[in-house]
């Protein structure tokens, strides 16, 4: 016996390098707001000013990875924290969405942060990572 199961998701919205400018939470709720909105996923693939609000996340789980520095192979030199933790000492730092990942009640962005410690020469790769079960609402300006 053979079963195939293919999961396909329309997102209304490509995150796709698009920077995010503030990320905060409140009562289980997650909110990204974004430097120039987010791109359409239907013709004519306007870019639209909004935020993005994802419900219910399970706060115990939500993490942020800030992995090794770009050309720096080898033994693992990164951080986990939690998303909580992350907000509290970086909450407005820009964070460049360049790939994001959806599925099973989770969702992933990852990209690159610009710190305050970082300088244009010590990029460093982020994922943030989120168990959640309920919307990914987007609010837009249309």
């Amino acid at each position: 016996m053979v079963t195939r199961f293919k999961q396909k998701i329309n997102m209304p919205y490509s995150l796709h390098d698009m920077v995010v400018n503030s990320i905060t939470c409140e009562n289980e709720t997650v909110y990204l707001e974004f430097e120039h909105g987010f791109v359409s996923t239907q013709e004519p693939y306007a870019q639209v000013d909004g935020k993005i609000a994802i419900e219910n996340v399970d706060m115990d789980s939500a993490c942020v990875l800030l992995l090794s520095k770009l050309g720096k192979y080898g033994r693992f030199d990164g951080v986990k924290v939690s998303l909580n933790d992350f907000i509290k000492q970086h909450g407005k730092c820009y964070f460049e969405i360049v790939d994001e990942m959806y599925g099973f009640n989770q969702v992933e962005y990852s990209g690159y942060p610009h710190l305050p410690k970082d300088n244009d020469f010590d990029l460093i790769q982020m994922s943030l990572s989120m168990y959640f079960d309920g919307d990914i609402v987007y609010k837009t300006e249309e």
